[in-house]
């Protein structure tokens, strides 16, 4: 089959998971183009025979950006996917609405596995920055290897015409759905979440990592980090700042740089 992968990743946890993914898609055989959203333009969405959509979380959610790319892209009926999530541990309706806009698409949701990964969130760093070298667990990178063969073997079937049991997911009013869900009005929002950002200038080299990997395309530098309307609060550039001198009023120093041994936790997952 051909795969395609489409992801997201903030500060790399996602991109991890679906490494994961494309290492045991490519090791069956398969063909497996891994894109992020923001390259899905260049490609033809629908030149390929079994997809992937993942993404991080943000409050228990889909990150915005990969809301509206799913919520905006083309049809691709009678094709089948399924998802993958990094999250702090509570993936939450996450896997639920994400299948629900796909389904909009007309495409079947084969099933969901989440990869319990270090907080990213600076706000909550501040009391678990120490899990980071405890997560992801060994275990938890296998299990996201073997639940990717079946999901493999699913979408053959699926294209083989013969009947697949669907996985089944919904979407439950709780007051935490909307309360996340409120989370996700314009305007204003992002200071509200955030608190206002700061820059340090006698820190900052203008090195422009921050205005290059900015999902919504809301930094420009002034000469220094400015922030426009379009942000959605999603921590990335605090988190990706070289000199760490992107704070907000309640943000302290414990950005998240990443897992530090991919290779290793890949190597003892036995993927390498």
């Amino acid at each position: 089959m051909k795969l395609l992968i489409l992801y997201y990743s903030g500060t790399g946890n996602t991109e991890f998971a679906c490494t994961v993914a494309k290492i045991v898609a490519e090791k069956v055989g398969h063909q497996v183009a891994m894109k992020t959203y923001a390259e899905a333009g260049e490609i033809s969405l629908g030149g390929y025979d079994a997809y992937c959509f993942a993404a991080p979380l943000q409050a228990w959610q889909p990150t915005k950006n990969v809301e509206r790319f799913l919520k905006s892209m083309p049809p691709l009926n009678g094709k089948a996917c399924f998802l993958i999530t990094s999250s702090g541990g509570m993936p939450s309706q996450a896997p639920a609405l994400m299948a629900r806009w796909l389904s909009r698409k007309g495409m079947a949701v084969l099933g969901h596995c989440d990869l319990p990964s270090p907080h990213s969130w600076p706000v909550s760093r501040r009391f678990l920055h120490g899990l980071d070298f405890k997560w992801p667990k060994v275990e938890r990178i296998r299990g996201l290897a073997a639940f990717t063969e079946r999901m493999l073997v699913l979408e053959e079937e699926f294209i083989a015409g013969r009947h697949v049991e669907l996985a089944e997911f919904q979407v439950r009013p709780t007051p935490l759905f909307f309360m996340s869900r409120f989370e996700r009005l314009p305007r204003g929002l992002p200071d509200f979440v955030m608190g206002r950002k700061k820059v340090r200038k006698d820190e900052c080299t203008r090195c422009g990592v921050c205005e290059e990997n900015c999902p919504m395309w809301a930094i420009t530098l002034d000469p220094y980090p400015v922030f426009s309307r379009k942000c959605t609060a999603c921590w990335r550039c605090v988190n990706l700042c070289p000199e760490d001198c992107i704070t907000t009023t309640i943000s302290r120093r414990f950005q998240y740089k990443g897992l530090p041994d991919r290779e290793g936790l890949l190597e003892k997952a036995g993927l390498r």
